[in-house]
């Protein structure tokens, strides 16, 4: 099962964007709420069509400004897919930009503003048209093309392990790690990774994986309607959440492909709502627009 998105927190949306978009070459194509708590903004990074697999999301607020403690499961890092022959130009752009990094046989490192790490690992061809960024000055041929996977640090491995055979299956792109046995509490924080979502096609799949979920006896957590997606949320043995997300309707459910990103964004359900989230938000010091040219500091 291939992952449609996952998702962190940050506590400064600007410096979040300047580096996976002006940095990374993302797109921003969904500048919104979570969906859980809608007074917090959610904001969605992907390639130009927000294409499920290619989607890296982020709350920002404020009260994330902590250093984060991961406690004693929790997932870490991020690892994108980069086309062949692109590794030259990903290490040469991080030494333009400042960014300390390290170059393997296999991979690149570097880490973001949160202190994230990210991992560039070459694999498979450049994006195809529609799915390229003419946004970004990063070369189409050289654009990240995918999400690879993460690590989940469980403290409950064997029974972890058990969950994803039989709830994801075998090639998921989650390694999986035992973590510490001691470890302290956690502090949710900077760079803190709130869950990963697994793609499915249609709701069908998620009524599935609900039911079965009930009969192993794991726990579940939320089955939801996300407006561009439809969820289910459930908890690995760990306590790690981990959400099952479908293909469609997808991001341009209220935008326009060439508009996403560049104005403050609900879905149907919230639309009535907007004046007084946009009054809430203003108070805040929080503006939604983005310029459709995302100008870069380079």
């Amino acid at each position: 099962m291939k992952l449609h998105h996952i998702s962190l927190l940050t506590a400064d949306f600007e410096r979040n964007f300047h580096f996976y978009v002006d940095i990374l070459g993302l797109r921003l194509v969904k500048n919104s709420i979570n969906q859980g708590n809608i007074y917090m903004r959610h904001v969605y990074y992907g390639d130009f069509r927000g294409t499920p697999g290619t989607v890296v999301t982020f709350f920002p607020d404020r009260r994330f400004d902590l250093e984060r403690e991961e406690g004693t499961s929790y997932l870490s890092g991020i690892q994108f897919k980069i086309p062949k022959g692109a590794m030259d130009f990903w290490t040469s752009r991080f030494k333009k930009f400042g960014l300390d990094y390290q170059r393997g046989d296999y991979s690149l490192e570097v880490k973001d503003f949160d202190d994230v790490l990210l991992e560039f690992i070459e694999e498979g061809e450049p994006n195809r048209e529609g799915r390229i960024n003419a946004l970004s000055d990063v070369p189409a041929a050289y654009q990240i093309t995918g999400l690879w996977g993460s690590r989940l640090y469980s403290s409950n491995l064997e029974a972890t392990r058990l969950f994803f055979q039989q709830m994801v299956g075998s090639e998921t792109g989650i390694q999986l790690l035992a973590s510490q046995a001691k470890a302290p509490s956690r502090v949710w924080g900077r760079g803190s990774i709130d869950h990963l979502a697994f793609a499915v096609a249609s709701s069908k799949d998620l009524d599935e994986i609900w039911e079965k979920a009930l009969t192993f006896g794991y726990e579940r957590e939320l089955y939801a309607d996300r407006g561009y997606f439809q969820s289910v949320y459930l908890r690995e043995p760990g306590g790690v959440r981990i959400e099952f997300a479908t293909l469609t309707p997808g991001f341009t459910l209220d935008e326009s492909i060439q508009d996403l990103g560049s104005g403050f964004a609900l879905p149907p359900r919230y639309e009535e709502r907007r004046q007084e989230l946009l009054r809430y938000y203003h108070k805040q010091g929080v503006h939604f627009e983005k310029k459709k040219e995302q100008d870069h500091e380079n």
